[in-house]
């Protein structure tokens, strides 16, 4: 079947709206929570999850859906929080498009579009700051809905172990939440197949696991056969880090994770050549085991037991990073020899050296969420991850005023700078308001968006319910948070607008 025209945009529309009516709520320190079927059912108010479980049975309605579905899931990998700005963003662009934009080209409009994405950053750039430590508090806190106690674990967890240390989150067995600081270490690989990971939070998580460390290459399965056998005598995970694994090995491997029938994850050891050697090598120092180097020609079948395994209380493998935690070597004299080494090296092997020192010495700061229930726990850990997400966006790119306020300034400025411009922008400036209205909303609160200043940061405090300075009271949003959702959303308004025919597949 194939629909045409007006028909296609008002299908999709319902789709952007079924979803984004949805995850509105969710928005601001008032936020409200959704229920999500399930045994136990989930109650959360974390935006890419809650899309995940949206569907409708018209299927152009769901072309709709999965477009919100990926601009959420975009916005989530880009800096893992602002997925729920993202999608109001989606749908007030796609409402004003259908009403205020007129009968444009596609080519035009595209060209628009582009101007529109650079300049919003550009604009976004110049306004933003860069965080003090004493401003770290206020941030963490508004990024966990305001919670006081989840954001001062968040700041005292990053004074702990500096603003590039790693910090993770984990479930705690009791009903308290703490913060422990433990032995640990971050590289920046993930796996090499989301076959690997959960399929909920796209990471890979083991307790009591067993590493297998290598700098070699497999491509037969009866090369990782062994370690799997013996990783499945012993029930306990496994990480295979090594330079690289295809062919049979990859397949027949993933084919037994599929199957449950053992825990495996395979992630590309860092670096190349001898540097890789060294980063397997920093590795090694902390988790313990046998580096299996293809240059001694040691072989990855033939390892003596357990002691030819580094192993840690538990590894977080996601996309891009991979996490050790708890792991009992001593890194001391591995630390020791490379400052030695640092000595007498410049340019760009020392700064390789200080990062490979500065992350065997920070350490992993933990956050064991605690909760009465499996429900409440889920939903603490979410939010807690994207609080901490949140955070650490703003430590890397800086801040702008929050509730709203920045989009709407960049917008005002933007506008002002397309006078005498061939397009109008004020179905533009009218979308990127949107936000501040549902946290008008949510808040059921009286206030007119004509009592607002964008340009001297007046805007709507949701957490009082009135209008105030909002720098004044910390509230603050990450930039990086801010244009990931902005791009995201209008990435989807590019798409809509240039979207006439939708083609629907017979079973």
């Amino acid at each position: 079947m194939i629909i045409q025209g007006g028909e296609v945009k008002q299908k999709l529309l319902q789709g952007i709206d079924l979803v984004a009516n949805t995850v509105k709520p969710t928005l601001g320190p008032q936020a409200k929570t959704v229920i999500l079927q399930g045994n136990p059912p989930v109650v959360i108010n974390d935006g890419v999850t809650i899309t995940k479980y949206i569907s409708s049975d018209d299927p152009y309605v769901q072309m709709g859906v999965q477009l919100v579905q990926n601009l959420a899931s975009k916005a989530q990998e880009g800096s893992g929080d602002g997925t729920t700005t993202a999608c109001i963003l989606a749908q007030a662009l796609c409402h004003r498009i259908m009403d205020s934009t007129g009968k444009i080209t596609v080519h035009s409009f595209n060209r628009l579009m582009e101007t529109i994405r650079d300049e919003m950053c550009n604009i976004l750039d110049n306004l933003s700051q860069e965080v003090n430590d004493d401003e770290i508090l206020d941030i963490a806190t508004i990024a966990s809905n305001n919670d006081s106690e989840m954001g001062k674990l968040i700041s005292d967890a990053l004074s702990k172990v500096g603003r590039d240390g790693v910090v993770t989150v984990e479930e705690s067995k009791s009903h308290l939440t703490e913060l422990v600081i433990r032995e640990g270490m971050e590289i920046h690989e993930g796996y090499i197949s989301h076959i690997m990971s959960n399929s909920e939070n796209g990471k890979v998580e083991f307790s009591n696991p067993l590493v297998f460390l290598s700098n070699c290459s497999f491509k037969n399965f009866g090369d990782v056969l062994p370690m799997l056998e013996f990783a499945a005598q012993e029930k306990r995970p496994l990480l295979i880090m090594c330079k690289g694994m295809k062919g049979s090995a990859l397949n027949n491997l993933l084919m037994n994770v599929v199957n449950k029938t053992i825990e495996c994850a395979v992630i590309l050891a860092p670096n190349f050549g001898d540097a890789q050697v060294d980063e397997l090598g920093d590795v090694q120092s902390l988790i313990g085991g046998r580096i299996f180097n293809e240059d001694m020609k040691a072989d990855p079948t033939d390892f003596n037991g357990i002691d030819d395994f580094g192993t840690c209380q538990s590894i977080t493998i996601t996309k891009e990073k991979t996490t050790f935690v708890g792991a009992e070597g001593d890194v001391s004299s591995r630390v020791l020899a490379l400052k030695e080494t640092l000595e007498n090296v410049t340019g760009h092997d020392a700064a390789r050296l200080k990062r490979r020192i500065s992350r065997l010495n920070g350490g992993v700061a933990t956050i064991r969420v605690g909760a009465a229930s499996s429900i409440e726990m889920r939903e603490k850990k979410e939010r807690l991850d994207d609080a901490l997400n949140a955070t650490k966006a703003a430590l890397e790119e800086g801040i702008v005023v929050g509730g709203g306020l920045s989009l709407a300034r960049a917008a005002n400025i933007l506008k002002s700078n397309f006078t005498g411009h061939t397009h109008d922008l004020s179905w533009f400036v009218d979308a990127l308001h949107e936000p501040i209205r549902i946290l008008i909303s949510n808040s059921n609160a009286n206030v007119s968006l004509d009592n607002l200043s964008p340009s001297e940061n007046i805007g709507f405090n949701a957490l009082i319910g009135d209008v105030c300075n909002l720098t004044s009271f910390g509230v603050y949003d990450p930039v990086k948070v801010t244009k990931n959702s902005f791009l995201a959303a209008l990435s989807i308004a590019n798409l809509f607008y240039s979207t006439d025919v939708a083609v629907l597949l017979e079973e």
